[in-house]
């Protein structure tokens, strides 16, 4: 008897609501490997393609947005691996900034490292009030945040605020990312979604040729200092990537995941 083929699950799903763009990471917990990276930015570039309409960035995952990079994939991989997939995830952080038309990530869950990084990249943050956290957890296994994201969050965020997600490692709740200007909205985790909604229409009733417009006048400088950073400071991420130090805390954490797909810049 032949089988019926499966088709599965695309790891980003685009729905359309109330004139809303709803990008869905769909892939288990939403750990960040090449494929999930090539989708998400393809699918960035078919809606710029279209118009840019408003986009609500969330999760299909009840209790996690994204983690970060796909450390259970990444471990033992070589330098060459390593550093494509950093050049495809730092191309998907300017792709995020630059696009034309209005961004709002819906935090239902945690957003760590990598995963806060593309929240960060957003024009507007919706957070669940309680049971989830933002942060960068990179200087724990002793890695830095990328060169080019650096100069985002310096560009985009209090200096403190930035301080403290960077060389602390340790992320906040909602209502303490909310004070730190990292988050522009917290409320239940019933209503993530639809407020963030309800944002992005708001800043979609502007004049869609003027927004894209201020949007790139704003954003021009910061996309070409990314670019630049991310070229000149590869090398130097991957150094700290592949320090003796750090290769033996990536193995441990690796290794005391359970199950799925976690991951963690």
């Amino acid at each position: 008897m032949r089988r019926c083929a499966v088709n599965p699950t695309p790891p980003v799903q685009v729905e359309l609501r109330d004139r809303v763009r709803l990008v869905r990471l769909a892939k288990g917990a939403n750990a960040l490997d090449l494929e999930v990276l090539a989708e998400l930015d393809a699918t960035l570039a078919s809606l710029q393609g279209e118009g840019a309409p408003a986009i609500v960035i969330t999760s299909a995952h009840p209790s996690v947005f994204c983690p970060g990079l796909d450390l259970k994939r990444l471990d033992g991989q070589s330098r060459a691996a390593v550093g494509e997939v950093m050049r495809r995830f730092n191309a998907l952080l300017v792709r995020l900034v630059s696009y034309p038309g209005p961004t709002v990530a819906a935090l239902t869950g945690h957003a760590i490292a990598g995963g806060c990084l593309l929240t960060l990249a957003c024009d507007r943050r919706v957070m669940v009030r309680s049971r989830a956290r933002i942060g960068l957890s990179e200087i724990n296994l002793g890695i830095p945040v990328p060169a080019g994201a650096m100069a985002m969050l310096l560009a985009l965020y209090p200096t403190r605020s930035v301080e403290q997600l960077v060389l602390e490692g340790d992320g906040f709740g909602g209502e303490r990312a909310f004070e730190l200007g990292l988050v522009e909205r917290t409320t239940e985790a019933e209503g993530v979604v639809e407020e963030a909604i309800r944002l992005a229409r708001h800043l979609a009733s502007r004049p869609p040729a003027a927004f894209a417009t201020a949007k790139q006048f704003l954003r021009h400088g910061l996309v070409r200092a990314m670019e630049e950073r991310d070229a000149a400071e590869l090398e130097r991420f991957l150094d700290c990537w592949f320090a003796p130090d750090t290769q033996d805390r990536i193995g441990a954490l690796v290794a005391s995941m359970e199950g799925g797909s976690g991951g963690q810049r």
